[in-house]
């Protein structure tokens, strides 16, 4: 059986969902990356060769605005500054074909016992079908430590960095390939926040004394020397902290 998607959740041992649940997708020529949702309001591709793109991939980022309007209807707070056509990307080159284009990033707030209730997904669990897999990474995290999940492209064969501790810690998802030829892989690690440090603009503040914890999801592209990857990173915030947010975006 050939799978085709993979839903990936991020737990406190044998908790509820924390945060999104995300969403590996292969269709056609094409790989996708997005959080499980009855309204769907952005997505990353990876889109390989095909008859409008003979000659090489693209990466890229894109909001449906009408998904957004719906959300922000419905009470919740989502702001961007992704262009209307999308924001691409180049992706970090780990090797000759091979491109690093996301990590998916869990901070340990969202474990902690005085956050775990607001850092819940609501909601029903997606099934899990005959070609879709699921995964959980519920391992308890240490204080400043941070679940990611990196996400790659490659040519010709999967590509496993760190590929002999990856296949001794069981840290791999994956690979899906679709059908321009291509594979996609998922590691999962735990590292140091100090480290590997959050990008700035995504870590944001915690709730202070009487204020009311709130989950939140913010995403980033972050350049290096390699090329470009895309962040996307869950973590705990304040309401308060949202509806001054609001209130900036509406002022």
């Amino acid at each position: 059986m050939t799978i085709k998607e993979i839903l990936v959740a991020f737990t406190a041992g044998d908790s509820p969902a924390l945060g999104n649940i995300w969403r590996i997708t292969a269709k056609k020529s094409d790989f996708y990356l997005d959080p499980h949702a009855t309204v769907e309001a952005f997505h990353l591709s990876a889109h390989g060769p095909n008859g409008d793109h003979p000659d090489g991939h693209r990466f890229h980022v894109r909001v449906d605005r009408k998904a957004a309007a719906a959300i922000q209807a419905q009470g919740d707070f989502i702001s961007h500054k992704i262009p209307r056509k999308g924001r691409a990307l180049n992706g970090e080159e780990l090797a000759p074909g091979v491109f690093r284009i996301a990590r998916i990033r869990w901070l340990w707030d969202l474990q902690r016992p005085r956050f775990r209730q607001a850092a819940r997904l609501p909601g029903p669990l997606p099934d899990v079908s005959s070609n879709r897999s699921a995964a959980r990474l519920s391992r308890i995290l240490a204080p400043n430590r941070a679940a990611d999940l990196d996400l790659i492209v490659s040519y010709n064969e999967p590509y496993w960095p760190d590929e002999r501790n990856s296949l001794r810690d069981k840290a791999r998802l994956g690979p899906l390939r679709n059908e321009s030829g291509m594979w996609l892989t998922a590691t999962s690690y735990q590292r140091s926040q100090t480290a590997h440090p959050t990008p700035e603009g995504l870590a944001l503040p915690l709730p202070k004394p009487g204020e009311d914890p709130n989950r939140i999801m913010g995403g980033a592209p972050e350049d290096g020397a390699a090329g470009d990857m895309y962040w996307f990173v869950e973590g705990v915030t304040s309401r308060q902290f949202i509806e001054a947010s609001r209130s900036e975006q509406e002022g």
